[in-house]
């Protein structure tokens, strides 16, 4: 019998009898057969797919190395035409999410959304979340809530499913505001992004709160590093969880169960291929690559070997928790984010470890020019600058440059309990004179 969160949400999701888990070849087959059936139903139903796929006969698709043989899709391919990957009519679409890639000036992503898509990640919220929240509990979440199908609705929807609640805060602007809400709404359970949830973790422990209150902490949204990870739960006491998703999958894409061994991908709704990102060449489990994925049971607007500018790997060990679901690596990068300085390049992961491991640290942004590194950062004033720049000159990368004479570091300090970077967009490495700075 299974009593676990994710398997009883995976024999739901796959129509499974009951009682038993379904086995990690048994997911395959079936994910196998789902791959099978989209690709039928996008080439005819989608002009886009009719086109894109017009030399693809589904029913050969006999293995996932056949699938891997199929044509990708690129951002681009998105962006251009997006109502010519619909398979339905624009009746049968609830919402419509349009983003907008920094750096970029062509036309934005548009995706759209049925009723179900909306109603498959609610589920998946209500049971991934299960070993961070149970009933009578609530979660205070560090995003948006109002936007009818936004992650902030979309949480209070499945968290109601189990007897638990879920309070939007908003979008995160003052730490400060953010523990008075929790401490008002007696919150067991946090989630945001990893660096406003880190703003929070500094400022509890500035105010001398205890350990215990927060039982469990949920980072989502974007990347986060492992000194965040190891911050947070030092202070609140509690387990840390990891998540990822994006808006082309239904935000829901894999998160970590109490184990903590790796995030479990959803595969029923989210079929997962690492490849080289030079010569998309499928790579085997353990390995970094680009990653690639597939929407089987999207009907509205199913995304076939997307290619998403994310670079992952899925870990070959099992999880100790028993799941037959694949293990997603939390260490998820964007492709392209390294900044050239000096003679090498400097990533923004490179920069998350160094400087969110500094005590007095609660948040910093970071620009860069070929000679020059900016950083301002948001913590105690009077120490950080002195500790800020030894950190820095702990990555290679920057001292070898500082040490050649070709780069400068420029600090900024300040004691605001507001996040460096304000919004909920994804961190960056940003040029120097950019608008955020």
């Amino acid at each position: 019998m299974t009593s676990r969160p994710l398997d009883c949400w995976l024999t739901e999701r796959m129509q499974w009898p009951p009682g038993v888990a379904p086995s990690s070849g048994q997911v395959r087959r079936w994910q196998l057969a789902r791959l099978r059936e989209i690709v039928a139903h996008a080439r005819h139903t989608s002009p886009f797919y009719a086109a894109h796929l017009a030399d693809v006969d589904a029913p050969a698709i006999r293995t996932t190395d056949d699938f891997s043989r199929l044509p990708l899709l690129t951002a681009e391919a998105v962006c251009n035409a997006p109502e010519q990957l619909l398979c339905v009519s624009r009746d049968e679409i609830a919402r419509v999410v349009t983003l907008h890639s920094s750096g970029t000036t062509g036309p934005a992503k548009r995706i759209f959304h049925t009723p179900d898509d909306m109603e498959a990640t609610v589920d998946f919220f209500r049971w991934g979340m299960a070993a961070m929240i149970g009933h009578g509990q609530t979660a205070l979440v560090l995003m948006p809530g109002q936007r009818p199908g936004g992650v902030g609705q979309l949480l209070v929807q499945a968290l109601a499913r189990a007897g638990a609640r879920a309070v939007p805060h908003g979008e995160m602007t003052r730490a400060g505001d953010a523990i008075d809400q929790m401490i008002g709404e007696k919150a067991d359970c946090l989630v945001g992004p990893a660096a406003h949830v880190n703003m929070v973790a500094r400022e509890w422990e500035a105010r001398g709160l205890p350990r215990g209150r927060i039982r469990s902490v949920l980072l989502c949204w974007d990347a986060a590093p492992d000194a965040v990870v190891r911050n947070v739960g030092r202070v609140f006491g509690c387990q840390v969880f990891r998540h990822w998703g994006m808006i082309e999958t239904g935000l829901g894409g894999a998160v970590e169960c109490a184990p903590g061994s790796g995030m479990h991908l959803r595969e029923t709704d989210v079929y997962l291929e690492i490849v080289d990102p030079a010569t998309a060449a499928p790579l085997p489990d353990g390995e970094f690559g680009e990653m690639v994925v597939t929407t089987p049971l999207r009907r509205g607007m199913p995304l076939i070997r997307y290619r998403t500018g994310d670079m992952g790997r899925i870990l070959p060990s099992a999880c100790p928790c028993g799941s037959p679901l694949r293990l997603l690596d939390p260490f998820i990068r964007r492709m392209g984010d390294g900044a050239r300085i000096g003679t090498g390049t400097l990533t923004l992961a490179e920069l998350g470890e160094a400087l969110y491991a500094l005590p007095g640290l609660r948040d910093f942004a970071a620009w860069h020019a070929p000679r020059t590194l900016k950083i301002r950062a948001c913590g105690d004033a009077k120490t950080l600058e002195q500790s800020v720049r030894s950190a820095l000159r702990s990555i290679p990368v920057i001292e070898q440059a500082v040490a050649a004479n070709r780069l400068d570091i420029v600090i900024e300090t300040t004691s605001d309990d507001a996040p460096a970077v304000p919004g909920l967009g994804k961190r960056r490495l940003q040029p120097l004179g950019s608008t955020t700075e």
